[in-house]
């Protein structure tokens, strides 16, 4: 399969790759079952899952804003951490590069912000 379905996954990843080790203080790991996270200061702030058919990445978003984005089609509670504010998008449900760029850096702020040393 040339370009096949892997195309747009490798895309999201790298597109999520980019904004977060933009980000101060952030390093990529695959520690946690072999898929990329992103961490600042030791805890994840993103995560990108890549599977047949699209990617999906993980952000923390906060509660309020978890339960009105949950309301599109391709966005949903994140498993295990969802009760602490965590999405889980589809890349389909994303508008575009700037909404990626906005949920990676929103995450990493509430990450941060939460950790000692500088933001």
């Amino acid at each position: 399969m040339p370009n096949g379905g892997t195309m747009p996954k490798q895309d999201l990843l790298t597109r999520v790759r980019k904004v977060a080790l933009a980000l101060p203080d952030t390093e990529e790991s695959t520690r946690l079952g072999g898929e990329p996270h992103f961490y600042v200061r030791g805890k994840i702030f993103a995560g990108a899952h890549v599977e047949a058919g699209g990617g999906t990445m993980g952000v923390k978003v906060g509660l309020e804003r978890q339960a009105i984005l949950i309301t599109r089609p391709g966005i949903e509670v994140a498993k295990y951490v969802g009760r602490y504010g965590w999405i889980s998008v589809a890349e389909s449900a994303l508008s575009g590069d700037a909404e990626l760029r906005d949920l990676v850096e929103l995450s990493y702020e509430l990450v941060a912000s939460k950790l000692p040393g500088p933001t």
